[in-house]
């Protein structure tokens, strides 16, 4: 999708993923200025998920919380962040999120992160077991797509 003048990105025209335990809008993505922008939206709808700690070499990722509320583990310390609260993590900087609240919602926008639905399509058919690589090929999946496991 290529944006010569202002555009109207419609409901129905947007890709996502739902899981059991989550489900992602891809509002954006891969902004066409080289791939550097990315704004999703996750809906959690119980509060079944861990924080998941990580880190990115090369992204930088902005949470918004849009409804509910959830517990961002930074700085090795966790936070809660309640509706409107906004994160910012540079890259190197491990965090992990999980929802407080069922129902909950989160608004992300990476920068840096090229094709980031494919790591979020990549992901549901791991979760769905639809891919089973063993633990290195899983690790290295992560790698490829700037997410590095703590």
């Amino acid at each position: 999708m290529e944006f010569q003048k202002a555009t109207i990105i419609r409901a129905g025209e947007k890709d996502g993923i739902k899981m059991s335990r989550s489900e992602y809008i891809f509002h954006l993505t891969a902004y066409p200025a080289e791939g550097s922008l990315g704004f999703y939206e996750g809906i959690y709808p119980n509060t079944q998920l861990e924080y998941n700690t990580h880190y990115h070499k090369k992204m930088t990722e902005i949470f918004t919380v849009l409804e509910g509320e959830f517990s961002f583990m930074l700085n090795d310390e966790p936070s809660v962040l309640q509706t409107g609260d906004t994160a910012i993590i540079p890259p190197m900087s491990p965090h992990g999120f999980r929802p407080l609240q069922a129902g909950s919602r989160l608004q992300f926008i990476f920068t840096g992160a090229g094709n980031r639905a494919g790591f979020f399509k990549g992901l549901e058919k791991i979760v769905k077991g639809e891919l089973q690589p063993d633990t290195a090929a899983r690790e290295a999946w992560f790698n490829s797509h700037d997410q590095y496991h703590i």
